[in-house]
């Protein structure tokens, strides 16, 4: 938690140190270690709170016991061999915690192993892998990248721990301009087999998208592809074959994704598979297989409940079939490095593990078996080294949602900002408060499409009991209350579309008011609908369906006031007033910021805008804008209570990462790395 002022430092430690009276009771306790292990990656004090409900509290089983799978989960990613003992203790004094104990003996069992001697074995080799990422080389022994900002190729040694580069001696390189070299709005970069060419995206000065190779330190550049002005048919490299003769590339082309594979050397392209799916970020997880002969990519299977599956298909996009179909998420990670088998990340057992599928021919043989469990949604792989051992860092979320106390009048903050037990880690996106000021809706878990993320939750301000929502959409964003506070307006995906959706707040049954549109309101009536679409603010008579521009923005940060009849949006700078039944806006101010994220107040008298930092209480009739003493590094969504004195807003601190290995797991990559 890094709060800007010492104040607020100061109280809100003690707020989360100091112990309640009631505290001392085992579901207290946990739950005070559950915010420990998820909300702030303290891992070490975490166990002392899970020790210490085991120690005192052993009596009550069922705590006790998923004290115990909790503890062993920490100690398990600390690397403490106390995992083990812990895990065995459950089962051995809390048989009649059947759900616990199951849990328990597959992680024993996992420990165990099937690989041989001494069976998988994981080792955490970086506390603290922040500055780690791109891709493991071909021999294993660095995980290198881009510089995006100097074009020198970042190398992290995998043996020393030690990060260093390879200098550039390409065209100018100028990442904010447009350079010859440079990679503008890099995304993805594949590196060869051989290690010594990168593959990379970039944008011509004239819009126009390009793929570019060039050896490591920037010689020898050469543009492979390039698409069409304004960004149409652009490139991302996924893959390289380990012939070196084509990349594997996403090329996304008047509105269709395409699977694409590239020729090295003429540039000429081959459409293996073309979707419209809102999710064609899922294709980018496709991977050549080591042959080069097959594509094992996910993609959404249409149904009763769309879920994501793996297939594989020819590498002429032919002979596609589902590899271990499953009703639940299925994600592919990495072909084994001979091509043997595919690693896949699956939800099926009711948390994100790693699976394994043996593959012959492009087609599955046999059933999955579990390899790795509670891998997390948010792990990363970097790739396999050639003896078969997995590189790859975990995710621990930071931040989360705080709630205080300001004076608006005076902007003084009259209660420190304090940190909110939720049951996920890590932010509380988009907070907004109902209309009698009791609950609370925001995204837990944020981050990319697809179930387990942006989970609407709904929550009690009195209790701080969390609600969750589970809408038939495979992703959410811009919530916000319904007038009645029976329902939850939001921008949701689904297979096919992006749409704007009513929810019901309790039984989630959903109901589409628009085809596409961001940030959806409902103004008193009940009937009108106000969003932002193509640069402007409009309205729409739900029960006609005609539409009208309110007003033209730059942002899709506006506010429609508490009688619903203006609204507040920026254009170029400048924060302005609309009439929603027409009329010309009036502009409030600018200068303060460039941009800014824009609330009424519940009484109508006041807007406030917050631009990174720094929140202003503007007067609606005009005068001068009164900058409030809440300021909190990394604070987004800030949002008045309809009583102008708490407040709420969402932390967002990254991740701590670590750098771990998954070793003695594979057998037959050991024997085909010997021949």
């Amino acid at each position: 938690m890094k709060l800007i002022s010492t104040l607020f430092l100061a109280l809100s430690v003690l707020a989360i140190a100091a112990p309640a009276p009631a505290a001392d009771k085992p579901n207290d306790l946990f739950q005070q270690a559950l915010v420990k292990e998820r909300t702030q990656g303290n891992l070490p004090e975490a166990i002392k709170l899970y020790q210490r409900i085991v120690d005192k509290y052993a009596s009550n089983h069922k705590v006790a016991a998923q004290a115990l799978l909790q503890l062993a989960g920490c100690q398990s990613k600390l690397g403490d061999g106390q995992a083990r003992k812990s895990l065995e203790r459950l089962v051995r004094d809390f048989a009649d915690q059947k759900d616990a104990v199951a849990a328990a003996r597959a992680r024993l069992k996992e420990m165990g192993g099937s690989g041989g001697a001494g069976g998988l074995v994981t080792r955490r080799l970086l506390a603290d892998a922040s500055g780690v990422n791109g891709i493991l080389t071909a021999d294993g022994k660095y995980i290198s990248r881009i510089d995006r900002d100097t074009g020198e190729v970042v190398q992290f040694e995998v043996a020393s721990g030690q990060t260093s580069r390879i200098p550039y001696k390409g065209q100018p390189w100028n990442a904010d301009g447009w350079s010859e070299g440079a990679a503008r709005y890099l995304q993805q970069q594949v590196f060869s087999h051989d290690g010594k060419q990168i593959a990379y995206e970039s944008i011509t000065k004239d819009r126009v998208p390009v793929l570019r190779i060039r050896n490591l330190d920037g010689s020898s550049l050469r543009t492979l592809y390039s698409g069409k002005s304004n960004l149409d048919s652009y490139p991302v490299p996924l893959d390289w074959s380990s012939d070196g003769a084509s990349i594997l590339a996403l090329r996304l082309s008047n509105g269709a994704k395409e699977l694409t594979l590239i020729s090295t050397a003429d540039g000429a392209v081959r459409v293996l598979k073309n979707t419209i799916t809102p999710e064609w970020p899922l294709m980018r997880r496709a991977k050549l297989s080591p042959d080069g002969r097959f594509v094992a990519f996910s993609f959404i299977r249409e149904g009763g409940i769309p879920h994501s599956d793996v297939f594989v298909m020819t590498a002429d996009g032919r002979n596609e079939v589902a590899i271990a179909g499953h009703p639940a998420e299925d994600y592919v990670l990495r072909w084994a490095p001979d091509g043997g088998s595919l690693l896949f990340l699956s939800d099926r057992s009711g948390t994100w593990d790693i699976w394994t599928v043996r593959i012959a021919e492009g087609k599955q043989q046999g059933e999955p078996e579990v390899l790795k469990r509670d891998f997390g949604y948010d792990s990363e792989l970097f790739g396999f080294a050639p003896d078969g051992s997995l590189y790859y860092t975990t995710a621990t979320a930071s931040g989360g949602l705080y709630i205080g106390e300001v004076d608006l009048e005076t902007g003084k903050v009259l209660a420190p900002p304090a940190l909110a037990a939720t049951r996920y880690a890590g932010p509380a996106v988009g907070p907004r408060w109902s209309r009698d000021g009791r609950s609370l809706v925001y995204l837990s878990h944020p981050g990319p499409i697809g179930p387990g993320n942006n989970i609407l939750t709904i929550r009690s301000v009195a209790t701080g009991e969390e609600r969750f929502l589970s809408p038939p959409l495979r992703s959410m964003a811009w919530p916000s209350w319904a007038p009645d506070g029976q329902s939850i307006l939001t921008t949701g995906i689904t297979v096919k579309n992006q749409s704007i959706f009513r929810i019901d707040a309790e039984t989630s049954a959903t109901t589409m008011l628009r085809d596409q549109g961001l940030a959806p309101q409902l103004c008193l009536d009940g009937r009108t609908l106000v969003f932002v679409w193509d640069d402007a603010v409009r309205k729409r008579s739900l029960d006609s369906g005609e539409e009208s521009v309110v007003a033209k923005t730059d942002s899709e940060r506006f506010d429609l006031s508490p009688d619903g009849r203006e609204v507040v949006f920026q254009l170029e700078g400048a924060v302005k007033i609309a009439p929603l039944n027409g009329g010309e806006p009036r502009e409030l101010f600018r200068g303060l910021a460039k941009t800014y994220d824009l609330r009424w107040t519940r009484d109508g008298h006041y807007i406030t805008a917050r631009s990174g930092t720094r929140i202003w209480r503007l007067p609606v009739q005009g005068g001068t804008p009164l900058k409030l003493d809440v300021s909190v590094p990394n604070m987004v969504d800030f949002v008045l209570s309809p009583d102008s004195r708490h407040f709420a807003f969402n932390l967002q601190e990254g991740a701590k990462s670590e750098l771990w290995v998954m070793e003695n797991f594979l057998p037959a990559v050991k024997t085909a790395a010997k021949k």
